[in-house]
């Protein structure tokens, strides 16, 4: 008896078995119609499965018509679209992207790294940054005429991937070079003539200094003269910081010598406005960086500070480390502060907080911009905070590789 129950029980298992691997092999397969079973446990398994796979498959088939039309529309895009993988492996690209980076459809799966040799392209890509963008020129520009500079971006895309957008600004980069070049040869042109102007009017102001009816004109001509000057100045420093013509930013610098400098510079000006300059810098704090532009930078935010800062109150030149490492070099006054609408636009060429240019005018509106663009050149930041009624703290955030203990 036991011997026969045993056979019994290995038949019954093994026919199990049987059906079981059968009921795999089709729920493995693409065939959702010859159903294997349809009485009993096996035939409600299969109905089961049967509904998954249909339901399966018209989720794909509305995944592949998606995907379909993502691609067709990003085909027809006017900028140049590349999917990349986290390691920089080219998943797909677009004809426009074909043709502004020079890529062919065997590209696909290589690390773009490897097809786009620029060395500005390749530090892009090794950081890593995220939502960033550079211009560069285009790859092979010789034979691809009407793209000489490309600009790139980087975006998250999905979990493991990167979206990496290419368009032509050609026309804008020109745009732009024109105008630098206008601003540059007006600047240089204008110069001389206003030095023969300015020497013309101190010499008519020596000898009219007692004149009460010429005087005073000549004296506000002059003003002129030397804001005029003051701006042309200004724009041929912004002109030559465009372009990187420029000394070495790589000297080792002390922080509280410059300080030092522009406490004496501007000691006089803070106390004819009651003013008090106050200094918390380290002797022994160092930064790698240009002497010159350095001073340029906290001249311009120490003589905002004192312009625009009510007379009596305190000014307040810090530096410091943040959580991340950065040294940061503050600039705190007690103004009447800036409303929030104007700090985007601070550190464009001309921009003047219309509120406080009725009140002041002797700026020129471009020392902000020279600010922002010796701190790029040092690879540092600036970061504005102001509110009405609390006065402007300036930031100039160096990161840590500037900074030299």
């Amino acid at each position: 008896m036991a011997e026969l129950i045993a056979v019994f029980l290995f038949v019954f298992i093994a026919f199990y078995y049987y059906q079981f691997q059968q009921l795999y092999n089709w729920a493995e397969s693409s065939d959702a119609d010859n159903i294997p079973f349809e009485d009993g446990l096996l035939g409600q398994f299969s109905d089961y499965i049967q509904h998954c796979k249909k339901q399966r498959k018209v989720e794909k088939e509305s995944i592949k018509y998606q995907l379909d039309r993502f691609k067709k529309l990003i085909s027809i895009f006017p900028d140049g679209v590349v999917i990349l993988s986290l390691s920089n492996e080219i998943q797909w690209f677009n004809h426009q992207a074909s043709k502004l980076l020079v890529l062919e459809k065997r590209d696909a799966g290589k690390p773009i790294n490897y097809l786009v040799r620029h060395p500005k392209f390749l530090s892009f890509i090794k950081q890593l940054p995220d939502d960033a963008s550079m211009i560069m020129d285009a790859p092979m520009a010789e034979t691809n005429w009407s793209a000489e500079k490309i600009e790139i971006r980087l975006l998250p895309y999905g979990d493991d991937e990167r979206l990496l957008l290419v368009r032509d600004v050609t026309k804008v980069e020109r745009a732009n070079q024109m105008r630098k070049d206008f601003v540059s040869n007006a600047s240089h042109e204008l110069r001389t003539p206003l030095t023969v102007m300015k020497g013309y009017v101190e010499m008519l102001l020596a000898s009219m200094m007692d004149d009460e009816r010429l005087g005073p004109p000549l004296r506000k001509v002059d003003q002129q003269v030397i804001k005029m000057q003051t701006m042309i100045e200004e724009l041929l420093v912004l002109s030559r910081l465009e372009e990187g013509k420029l000394e070495n930013s790589n000297h080792i610098v002390n922080v509280r010598a410059l300080c030092e400098q522009i406490k004496s510079e501007f000691e006089q000006a803070a106390d004819e406005n009651e003013q008090d300059l106050l200094f918390d810098i380290a002797p022994t704090i160092n930064v790698k960086g240009n002497k010159t532009s350095l001073l340029a930078v906290l001249r311009n935010l120490v003589a905002n500070a004192i312009n625009y800062s009510a007379q009596g109150g305190d000014i307040h030149i810090t530096w410091s480390l943040n959580e991340s490492g950065d040294g940061v070099l503050a600039v705190e006054d007690s103004g009447k502060g800036i409303a929030t609408r104007h700090l985007a636009r601070l550190t464009e060429r001309f921009y003047r907080v219309p509120e406080t240019n009725a009140m002041h005018k002797a700026g020129t509106g471009l020392g902000l911009a020279i600010v922002k663009h010796e701190l790029e050149r040092h690879e540092a930041r600036l970061i504005i905070d102001s509110k009405v009624g609390e006065g402007s703290r300036f930031q100039c955030v160096f990161p840590p590789t500037r900074i030299v203990s």
